[in-house]
């Protein structure tokens, strides 16, 4: 990804807040950003855009994902009825829940050279990331930690981020914390629908950079 295309992404970020979000403390969350790597760091380390400036498109990919999501699949089903939930999500809810999603992944990627053997058996470098996490909380639930230092949340955007992962949670690993994910299921279309965003951006719409 290009400096330039960083730059645009940075913008349409901090528009698509300022557009959607009318909470108190989303200065404060933007100040904190900008100071931050999450609009030059990358998404992944060896997966979908592991590349600068990837964490911050991935961000607004699942803010996409989870409109259309909503609109399409989710919304009408709770108008209709045919929905087991009746209350309709708001759309600042959804963007507080997809845009800050993954805020734990702030300064915990880091360049690094890597080697692998190239056509003819030599070893050669290439740039990669490597994984150093100064504050090991957790997924989800550190991301949800890091927003609520500026901004409250409501329940059902906590567990929305907290579980966006779904199954694929590092520490979804024993029956108690499996349960924890499918009651959480039910408390909110928000949960499903970030988690069903997170999922199809990162394995439909997000290709991995290989050297």
């Amino acid at each position: 990804m290009t400096e330039q295309q960083i730059a645009a992404n940075k913008q349409r970020f901090i528009d698509l807040c300022n557009e959607h979000i009318h909470r108190e403390g989303l200065d404060k969350v933007l100040a904190y950003l900008e100071k931050s790597d999450f609009y030059t760091a990358p998404s992944s380390t060896r997966f979908h855009l592991n590349e600068d400036g990837g964490l911050c498109l991935h961000s607004m990919n699942v803010f996409e994902a989870a409109c259309k999501i909503y609109n399409e699949m989710a919304k009408p089903a709770i108008v209709n009825g045919t929905s087991p939930f009746t209350e309709e999500v708001s759309m600042e809810s959804i963007a507080i829940a997809t845009l800050f999603h993954d805020l734990c992944k702030i300064k915990l990627y880091h360049k690094t050279e890597r080697w692998k053997k190239d056509d003819k058996n030599r070893w050669v470098s290439y740039p990669g990331y490597e994984v150093k996490d100064d504050f090991p909380l957790g997924h989800g639930e550190k991301s949800c930690l890091m927003l609520s230092w500026y901004m409250r949340l409501k329940p059902e955007e906590m567990l929305a981020i907290r579980w966006h992962m779904g199954m694929f949670d590092m520490g979804e690993s024993g029956t108690p914390l499996r349960m924890s994910f499918f009651s959480a299921t039910d408390k909110s279309p928000l949960v499903s629908i970030v988690h069903a965003a997170d999922f199809l951006t990162s394995n439909l719409w997000e290709k991995t950079t290989v050297y």
